[in-house]
């Protein structure tokens, strides 16, 4: 049935891959809880000489049950966890790992591109790693393939570092068990809005960041002011980037839903309606500037209001008009809603089938939690972060790290990622940014012609 469907849709998928703009979560998958860069390693691992900012060790941070000193936690991934030379410095949960456990860290190198066929040729001979970063497939494609094994014997839930996360560690569980044990959420991977203030300020318009802590900022008042940017000038642009699926996050449903037991097709989700249309007139209307815009070109010709990328792009974004001051915004709420949705991604690890080095895999994700819950490593974190990322000024990361707030910004996650490769790379991206790259005339139109796609995709599960 799929291969059916994947021929219906042939043509308009060749169709988006000249036109449909990179999904940037996946490359920098995994994200990071602690702020650190997790772009694709190109330079070896360097001798480690010290940190710029120590990380000061508390008399609890060690639990005296986990004896670890001396042995070796394997992570696969495409990038390495231990300093490098593009990265020299220890993150917090590393050098935590390191000085109260006395265990280190191998790293099994792999691609983005081959990491999921190399983890499972792993398994397969018999050479399994301890931990894998969790993907959008991990949930439930990697898990039914017996990928991963569950973690509550690992995983204290009554302890409140991880009972603050339980409730995200619930929209994953498969057949009564935990295969996710949120860390945090990934710093890279939030979709942020970015604006130059000074051009903001120049022409006399209110500033979005302004508006949003006035409780003012939503989807009404974004679209009037890319349209008061471009005063009907073809050459200029309300936005740029990659933006649309982060939009409709911001109605508060999305296309897939999942109770815990049994998937559902939301395609008919009236809020996701409202939200495609909204996308539809800012296409129409012609604010959009198409095609791959790299952070460097975002704001260097001041055509374009708002840029938006994962959160990793701000930095080339920023340095690119050093005498200007880039700020973001979150994006707009619903102006029916009271409530900030966003997809934020989880990050965690994943215990891969086939480890057996159960205190290893415990102790480093004690740790990993540790510096996303302890107001002391949050702080030592923070540090390091901004001590070695130029470009980033503190209000910035503060505004960013507002996002894990969940009582600030409500979580909206789509199942659908998930559920194949196919769903992930092909389906997920058509209904999301098919309206913007002209695939389609109208989210009706998008959503009959996929309907039956998602469905025999939910039907493998339920």
């Amino acid at each position: 049935m799929k291969k059916t469907y994947s021929r219906i849709l042939a043509g308009v998928l060749a169709a988006a891959s000249l036109t449909a703009f990179s999904a940037c979560s996946d490359s920098s998958d995994g994200g990071s809880g602690s702020a650190d860069a997790t772009t694709e390693s190109t330079t070896e691992k360097t001798e480690w000489t010290g940190d710029n900012i120590e990380v000061t060790v508390a008399e609890d941070a060690v639990q005296s049950d986990i004896n670890i000193e001396g042995q070796t936690l394997k992570w696969m991934g495409f990038y390495d966890l231990n300093p490098t030379n593009d990265n020299p410095e220890r993150s917090t949960e590393v050098a935590l790992f390191e000085d109260t456990y006395g265990a280190k860290i191998e790293y099994v190198q792999t691609t983005n591109s081959t990491q999921f066929d190399d983890l499972a040729t792993a398994i397969l001979g018999g050479q399994s790693p301890d931990i894998f970063v969790y993907d959008w497939r991990s949930f439930p494609y990697d898990i039914n393939k017996g990928q991963y094994q569950p973690i509550d014997s690992i995983v204290d839930w009554s302890d409140p570092m991880w009972a603050d996360v339980k409730d995200q560690a619930d929209m994953f569980t498969w057949k009564g068990e935990h295969y996710v044990a949120p860390f945090g959420y990934g710093f890279n991977d939030f979709q942020i809005l970015m604006y130059n203030r000074n051009t903001v300020e120049e022409m006399g318009l209110d500033d979005p960041y302004e508006l949003y802590e006035e409780g003012k900022w939503d989807w009404d008042v974004f679209v009037d002011m890319m349209k008061t940017f471009t005063g009907g000038d073809e050459s200029l642009y309300g936005i740029s980037g990659w933006w649309a699926n982060a939009f409709v996050y911001t109605s508060g449903d999305t296309l897939v839903k999942y109770d815990g037991t049994n998937f559902t097709n939301n395609l008919y989700s009236s809020q996701v309606e409202r939200a495609q249309h909204v996308i539809q007139d800012i296409w129409t209307s012609g604010l959009v500037k198409r095609g791959w815009v790299g952070p460097e070109a975002a704001f260097v010709s001041n055509d374009c209001l708002f840029y938006s990328m994962g959160t990793w792009a701000y930095q080339g974004a920023a340095g690119a008009v050093p005498d200007d001051y880039i700020q973001i915004v979150p994006f707009p709420k619903d102006p029916d809603s009271d409530t900030y949705y966003m997809n934020k991604r989880i990050f965690s690890h994943m215990w891969v089938k086939g480890s057996e080095n159960a205190d290893c895999v415990k102790a480093w994700f004690n740790v990993n939690r540790l510096v996303n819950y302890d107001e002391q490593y949050k702080d030592i974190t923070k540090k390091k972060f901004l001590t070695n990322n130029q470009n980033w000024p503190e209000e910035i990361y503060d505004i960013v790290m507002s996002y894990y707030d969940d009582d600030k910004f409500t979580l909206a996650y789509d199942y659908g990622y998930g559920l194949s490769d196919y769903m992930n790379s092909e389906v997920m991206t058509l209904l999301y940014e098919g309206l913007v790259n002209e695939q389609f005339e109208s989210w009706e139109q998008a959503r009959e012609e996929v309907m039956n796609i998602v469905d025999s995709e939910i039907e493998v599960y339920n």
